[in-house]
C-alpha cells in the first residue's frame, strides 16, 4: 500500500471517529432531555394530584411503590422510586445504541491505530529500502571508480610497455639498418662481409629473444596464460630448468652442481616454474666467468620448500637488489649493460613464483657472486 492510500485510510478512520463521537454526544444529550421531560411530567402530575404520586411513578418508571410521596422536584420523585438517568436510557433502548456507538468508537480507534502503525511500518520499510539503494549506489560508484583506476593504470602500463619494447628493439634494428647500408654502399672483402653477416644474425637472434620474452610477459600479465598447479615432482621441474641452459653452460665451461635432496612432490605449475628457475640459471651462466660453477641447493622447511641458486659471477650491488626484479631493469654495471638481455627474465621469475604464493630475493654469495633464494609452499 502506498503512502497516498494510507493517508486516505487514516482520513476515513478520522472521519469515522468524529462521526461516532458526535453521534454519541447527540444520543447522550437526547437521553438527558428525555429524562428531564419525564421528570417534568412527574412533577406536573404530582402537583395536580398528590395522592396519585405512586401510581404516576409506576406508570413512568414501570415500577410500583405503595408508599405515598410528597410533591416536589420531578427528578427527586423519580429517584425516590428508583428511576435514574441510566434507567431512562435502558427503558428507551438508548443504552443499546450507546453501547453500539462505544463498540464502533473502539473499532474506529483500533482501525486508526492499525492504519497508523501500518503507515509507520511502511515508512520505515521505505526508509530502509532507500538506505539499501543508497548503499548499493555507493558500492557501484566505488566499483566504477576502482574499475576506472584499474583501466587508467592498465593504459599507463600499456603505454610504458610499448615505450620499453620500442626502446629495447631500437638498438638491434638500428644495428641491422646500419649493417645493411654499409653492405650496399661499400665494397667489402669476403671476410668483412662474413663478419657483417654474423653480426646481423646476432641482431636478428637478439630481436627474436626480445620478442619471445615480451610475448611471454604480456600473456602472463594479461591473464592469457593461467598457471595450472598440480602435484608434481620438484626434482623433475629442476631437471627441466637445468636442461634449458645446459648447452650454454657447457660452452663456457661452467659446472652446474646440484646437492642431493629427497624426492619432493608439491603443488606447482611444472612448465612455468621451470621457466622461473631457468631464468635465474640463465642469468647465472650469462654473467659468471668461464670455468666457474653454479650450485643448486634444495631445502625442505615446515610449510615451504626453498630453492637456492648460487653463482660465482660479479654479484649485485646492494642498491640494485630490490630493482633487478622490475620489468626491463638491467642494472648499472658495465658488464651487465654490454651483455645481451632484455631485463625481463627475473621479472617473469618473480611473477611466476608470487602467483603460486611463493617468493624470490637475492643476497650475496659466499665467493663474491649472488645467491637467489626462491620459495614455494608445500601445500
Amino acid at each position: 500500500m502506498d503512502s497516498g492510500k494510507l493517508r486516505r485510510v487514516a482520513l476515513a478512520a478520522g472521519l469515522l471517529f468524529c462521526f461516532v463521537a458526535v453521534t454519541g454526544c447527540l444520543f447522550l444529550r437526547a437521553s438527558q432531555a428525555r429524562f428531564e421531560e419525564e421528570a417534568k411530567i412527574m412533577a406536573k402530575l404530582t402537583e395536580t394530584d398528590p395522592a396519585g404520586e405512586a401510581e404516576f411513578a409506576g406508570i413512568i418508571t414501570g415500577k410500583s411503590n405503595e408508599e405515598g410521596a410528597d410533591t416536589g422536584d420531578g427528578k427527586k420523585l423519580l429517584e425516590k422510586y428508583g428511576y435514574t438517568f441510566e434507567d431512562s436510557m435502558r427503558g428507551n433502548g438508548l443504552w443499546i445504541y450507546a453501547g453500539g456507538l462505544g463498540v464502533v468508537l473502539a473499532a474506529g480507534f483500533l482501525a486508526a491505530g492499525a492504519a497508523g502503525w501500518y503507515c509507520f511500518r511502511e515508512k520505515k520499510k521505505e526508509k530502509d529500502r532507500a538506505e539499501y539503494l543508497k548503499g548499493r549506489l555507493l558500492e557501484t560508484q566505488n566499483r566504477s571508480e576502482k574499475m576506472e583506476d584499474r583501466l587508467r593504470k592498465e593504459e599507463q602500463e600499456t603505454k610504458a610497455l610499448i615505450t620499453d619494447i620500442s626502446h629495447q628493439l631500437k638498438t638491434p634494428i638500428a644495428s641491422l639498418k646500419m649493417s645493411y647500408e654499409i653492405e650496399d654502399s661499400t665494397e667489402l672483402s669476403e671476410e668483412e662481409r662474413a663478419e657483417f653477416i654474423r653480426k646481423e644474425r646476432e641482431d636478428v637472434s637478439r630481436m627474436e629473444n626480445l620478442l619471445q620474452a615480451f610475448v611471454q610477459m604480456t600473456r602472463l600479465e594479461t591473464g592469457m596464460i593461467r598457471l595450472q598447479q598440480e602435484k608434481r615432482s620438484l626434482k623433475e621441474t629442476l631437471k627441466q630448468a637445468v636442461g634449458s641452459i645446459y648447452m650454454k653452460a657447457l660452452k663456457k665451461g661452467i659446472r652446474i652442481e646440484t646437492e642431493e635432496f629427497p624426492e619432493l612432490v608439491i603443488r606447482h605449475d611444472p612448465k612455468w616454474t621451470a621457466e622461473a628457475f631457468g631464468n635465474v640459471l640463465d642469468n647465472a651462466v650469462k654473467y659468471a666467468p668461464a670455468g666457474s660453477w653454479v650450485r643448486i641447493q634444495v631445502s625442505e622447511m615446515v610449510s615451504f620448500v626453498m630453492v637456492e641458486i648460487e653463482d660465482e659471477g660479479p654479484g649485485i650491488p646492494e642498491k640494485e637488489r630490490g630493482k633487478i626484479f622490475q620489468r626491463f631493469y638491467r642494472g648499472e654495471q658495465k658488464n651487465v649493460q654490454e651483455t645481451e638481455g632484455a631485463g625481463v627474465g627475473l621479472y617473469l621469475t618473480r611473477q611466476i613464483l608470487e602467483r603460486q604464493k611463493g617468493t624470490v630475493f637475492v643476497k650475496p654469495g659466499r665467493n663474491g657472486g649472488s645467491k637467489f633464494v626462491m620459495t614455494l609452499p608445500k601445500e
